[in-house]
């Protein structure tokens, strides 16, 4: 009796095996496949167009918070998505949204400049944003600017 269990364990252990390794063979042999899930654009046919890459500030007050926002424009025919976005320094701070933007749909990321205590003067910050799009096209410089008054 023990070994018709242990017979019939390992029959479904291997059926399992099976149907899991024909899953991921289809998934690895056809990775375009399609899904009725929304696929993030991965290819060159993708594109997006920002608004500005440069954003110059003029004139701001010391410690007064400065709202920016860096708008795109998806021009592609699938999806893309803000994968990340990492400041210079601490003194921006970003906002943004981790979801699909549709073809012809915008995006935004925005950020808080503060300058620090007791800084004055011309100021150059960026932005490094990781898009869902083929290299070499999926990472983007922004940039902001101007000058810290008291």
């Amino acid at each position: 009796m023990k070994n018709f269990i242990y017979l019939a364990i390992v029959a479904i252990m291997m059926m399992i095996a099976d149907t899991a390794s024909a899953q991921w063979t289809d998934i690895f042999n056809n990775p375009g496949g399609s899904t009725n899930k929304a696929e993030l654009s991965t290819n060159k046919a993708a594109t997006i167009k920002w608004e500005a890459l440069e954003k110059n500030l003029g004139d701001v007050k010391q410690k007064v918070p400065t709202l920016v926002e860096f708008t795109f424009t998806n021009t592609g025919d699938k999806p893309v998505m803000i994968l990340d976005a990492e400041a210079s320094c601490g003194c921006t701070k970003l906002t943004f949204k981790r979801e699909p933007v549709a073809p012809g749909k915008t995006g935004t990321i925005s950020t808080v400049y503060v300058s620090e205590d007791g800084e004055t003067g011309i100021f150059n910050k960026s932005i490094t944003v990781k898009m869902s799009l083929a290299a070499p096209n999926d990472v983007y410089v922004l940039k902001l600017n101007g000058n810290v008054v008291k």
